[in-house]
């Protein structure tokens, strides 16, 4: 029996068809190769969620299968629309290649001490997958995201050449290849650190619905079942998320002790640009009801999963809400960890006409930078200058200054010295920071250190609280300021034996917990930015508590 097998021209689309075809020539077949030129081919230079349409890698060859040019299709499963044609039927799933990513990255810009991704900080990172850049800018905000279109071979080409300092690609494509990588580090992170999309590597062949003789031909010679599973679970839920390739979601389902178990992620996309990156984690006797409950956590707003899953964090100083550490609080629990507040301080207003006084004192181009809710809460009422734009430290803050009648023009994602990095300012222009008494000053150091000038204003500050009592069974507690230190230092005196890991937000800070006797992580903020660092030593924290378990 001779079988046509319709293919794109990549080298790896070939070598998927050539796969396919020595199973097929192993049953006994015969096979011709039809190679075609699909949509996604000749639009190589822009991003494929900038094109209008769909089945981009997949429709010209299914045209030719439906019109009976060729008898079978190989695709990767994961280019595939959830709804194909009618006529046609998934005819086979070899069994799976990885699943997993590979992240390939240019010598000088290794750095295997920086967290969850060894890229060094403001590193140009490459990949057009809305999945992929939603992951690394939750995983690594500090990193700069660039488009890459084009083959494996061009992509790896395009790092070599220096256009980017490292790439994000599917382990089983550079696998089957075996492109040479020599000179460049090869990272393959864990599927649920960096979650793979729904059917990533495992192909799909193709056969018209009606074709029982070819269908059943493919199935004798390819057919592994459990991929067939697995994809068939992973690609429901693609498609209860309302299908295509242009979905921030990822989606794994590995083996358990009992069972299966599931990791999805989900991130802002053009259908909800709003939504939060999150992670979530399910176990289940069934794979796809493991992911169908993963997706439902996350749909739910349930945060259970993520790289910093099973960490305790508690943030110790004014407020019992998210409003304390700059958003510090906002990333730990977006990557997983669970993040309880402890409020040690009360908080004082200060005099406003201070900051009344510089607000009026601004022009068109300067800017206000706010780095916690209760800075915003002290901006209600004051009426800034046309052209005066505001940025906030994070989405919560964002939130808080539009409760008070002021709009973000800026929403930072990973602290005060992020946002400082971020900024773009006109020649001369000037920033205003209302901030509290004990406000670290990072924001402001960064700035100045590129002849900004900066006004700092203090709109508040803070006292002890009596009686103060914290969690003893907490992994680590970030003390946010000197303050904060000083009001919970009779319960820390009287619980010395307690294991709880502590973490001096800035140097007075810990400062002050050294000169008490009381041991603490010191983020050194001079690449990554303090929240960055906190971060790093937090995953180096649980990674040393699962290796003694």
């Amino acid at each position: 029996m001779k079988l046509r097998i319709g293919t794109r021209g990549s080298d790896l689309a070939l070598w998927q068809a050539k796969f396919v075809g020595r199973g097929l020539e192993s049953g006994g077949h015969e096979v011709e190769l039809v190679v075609l030129v699909t949509r996604g081919d000749r639009i190589d230079d822009v991003p494929l969620q900038d094109v209008e349409g769909k089945a981009f890698f997949t429709k010209e060859i299914e045209d030719a299968l439906l019109a009976g040019e060729v008898d079978l299709a190989v695709h990767s499963h994961k280019d595939l629309p959830v709804e194909g044609p009618a006529d046609l039927i998934i005819a086979a799933v070899p069994a799976r290649a990885s699943a997993g990513e590979r992240l390939l990255v240019a010598e000088d810009a290794h750095d295997p001490r920086a967290p969850f991704l060894p890229v060094r900080p403001g590193a140009r990172v490459g990949t057009s997958s809305p999945r992929r850049r939603e992951q690394v800018a939750a995983l690594r905000p500090d990193l700069e995201l660039l488009h890459l279109r084009g083959n494996v071979p061009t992509r790896v080409q395009r790092l070599r050449d220096g256009r980017y300092d490292a790439i994000v690609l599917a382990r089983a494509g550079l696998d089957r290849l075996a492109l040479d990588t020599s000179g460049l580090f090869a990272f393959d992170p864990r599927s649920d650190l960096f979650v793979p999309a729904p059917g990533q590597g495992a192909l799909a062949v193709q056969a018209r619905a009606r074709d029982e003789r070819t269908i059943s031909a493919v199935r004798a010679a390819l057919q592994d079942d459990e991929s067939e599973r697995l994809v068939r679970a992973e690609r429901r839920l693609l498609s209860l998320a309302g299908g295509g390739c242009n979905l921030a979601l990822g989606v794994t389902i590995e083996p358990a002790r009992s069972g299966w178990r599931a990791c999805v992620f989900r991130g802002p996309d053009a259908t909800d640009p709003g939504r939060e990156p999150r992670w979530s984690v399910a176990a289940s006797d069934d794979p796809e009801l493991a992911a169908l409950e993963a997706l439902g956590a996350l749909d739910a707003g349930v945060a259970c999963g993520g790289p910093l899953e099973g960490l305790r964090v508690v943030l110790t100083g004014t407020s019992a809400s998210a409003e304390d550490g700059s958003g510090l609080g906002h990333r730990l629990a977006a990557l997983g960890a669970d993040v309880r507040y402890e409020r040690v301080l009360e908080v004082e207003d200060l005099d406003a006409s201070r900051l009344r006084s510089a607000a009026r004192d601004l022009r068109a181009g300067d800017v206000v930078c706010v780095t916690s809710r209760r800075a915003a809460r002290a901006l209600a009422g004051v009426e800034l200058p046309a052209g005066v734009r505001v940025a906030a430290v994070g989405p919560t803050t964002a939130k808080a200054l539009g409760d008070h009648g002021l709009r973000a023009d800026v929403v930072g994602r990973a602290g005060a010295l992020s946002l400082a990095r971020e900024l773009l300012l006109s020649a001369g222009a000037r920033v205003l920071h209302p901030c509290g008494v004990d406000a670290l000053s990072e924001l402001q150091d960064e700035l100045e250190s590129r002849d900004v000038a900066v006004r700092r204003v203090e709109v508040y500050r803070t006292r002890a609280l009596p009686g103060v009592e914290l969690d003893p069974t907490a992994d680590a507690r970030v003390y946010l300021s000197p303050s904060s230190v000083l009001a919970a230092l009779a319960w820390e005196r009287a619980h010395g034996e307690a294991s709880t890991q502590r973490v001096a937000l800035g140097a007075r800070t810990g400062a002050v917990l050294a000169v008490l006797g009381l041991p603490a992580f010191l983020p050194s903020a001079d690449d990554l930015g303090v929240t960055d660092e906190v971060v790093r030593h937090l995953h180096e924290l649980l990674l040393r508590r699962e290796a003694s378990a």
